[in-house]
């Protein structure tokens, strides 16, 4: 696998926000959004560190005992065959791994690689029209969500607000209580925080929606 970094911090954002985590970074990724914070490990041109090739023992060998917590992000984890094999021997060693994909590629098909575990989650991050890349996201996908995964939206404008509110509401009112977690939140410098939770808070069905600032 091309990887971008191995490293540990705080989760910034999501169910696990603050606690201690590993994080894995793949190199590459198929979409170009017009807010991404992460163009290194997109583009080695805009990276100090050249991605490097490491096979599952060497990221293994980096990965922290001590929290049994660990994202793997990106980029798109999703576009190595190899995610699969990585993701069984984690949750095998009893760690918790979050997937957080770009929602563009099929977690259905990836679901059904590996055994059914209890410990995996995905993030969905479902990217909306200021990102550029809407038309790329593979709706199939929020059929198949559970309600450990999580459905993040990432809001940089008024029309990329009506269309959180509308697909958190198709979301809630489909699962139920079964609806997975989701949280919402802003592009950094272009959309107001406080705008996007006074539109919530209209509509009662998203009272459970969480909202997030990025700590990482």
């Amino acid at each position: 696998m091309l990887i971008s970094e191995i490293f540990d911090s705080i989760d910034g954002e999501g169910v696990r926000a603050g606690k201690l985590c590993t994080f894995i970074r793949v190199f590459g990724c198929n979409l170009r959004c017009s807010y991404c914070d992460s163009l290194y490990a997109i583009d080695a041109k805009c990276s100090d560190v050249p991605p490097r090739e490491m096979g599952i023992n060497e990221i293994l060998s980096h990965v922290s005992r001590n929290y049994r917590r660990l994202t793997i992000t990106g980029g798109e984890p999703l576009l190595f065959p190899e995610t699969v094999r990585l993701v069984d021997r984690l949750c095998e060693m009893d760690f918790e791994v979050n997937i957080e994909t770009n929602g563009s590629c099929d977690i259905v098909a990836f679901r059904d690689m590996i055994k059914y575990k209890e410990n995996l989650f995905f993030t969905i991050d479902f990217k909306l029209p200021s990102s550029g890349e809407m038309y790329k996201m593979r709706l199939s996908n929020f059929d198949s969500l559970e309600k450990r995964d999580v459905l993040k939206l990432v809001i940089g404008s008024d029309e990329d607000l009506s269309v959180a509110m509308g697909l958190a509401c198709d979301t809630v009112a489909k699962y139920g209580d079964n609806a997975p977690h989701i949280f919402a939140g802003t592009v950094f410098g272009d959309f107001e925080l406080s705008d996007v939770i006074d539109e919530f808070m209209k509509e009662p069905v998203l009272k459970d929606v969480q909202f997030q600032i990025q700590m990482h």
